[in-house]
């Protein structure tokens, strides 16, 4: 008996957890972390014409996705695909903090 109410307690705390995860509000947020690491990495890599556009392109549509998180159409989005647009934010995110973990130091000395 304490075993069931052990399991379905666990199975509803992951729920919810799944639920605040793919919850708009927190997409919004990730979307903003992610813009708020372009414009560091922007500041921080190399000027290039081709890494200006790859940013250009990511604040773009951090952008559009904070945008299209307010809408009511969104949280029609079925969880699935919530979930899979969080792991493909959690994947830029884990890449541009190896970008900016990966810039040489403006100079040799150290601080």
């Amino acid at each position: 008996m304490f075993g069931w109410f052990k399991n379905m307690m666990a199975e509803w705390k992951a729920r919810r957890k799944l639920d605040r995860e793919i919850d708009p509000r927190a997409i919004k947020e990730m979307a903003h972390e992610i813009r708020d690491l372009a414009l560091l990495a922007a500041q921080l890599g190399p000027r290039g014409k081709e890494i200006r556009a790859l940013i250009r392109n990511i604040l773009t549509e951090m952008e559009r996705l904070s945008a299209l998180a307010d809408r009511p159409e969104f949280r029609r989005l079925s969880p699935g695909k919530r979930i899979l647009l969080r792991q493909g934010l959690l994947e830029s995110r884990e890449q541009l903090l190896d970008s900016i973990e990966s810039t040489p130091s403006p100079t040799e000395t150290l601080q």
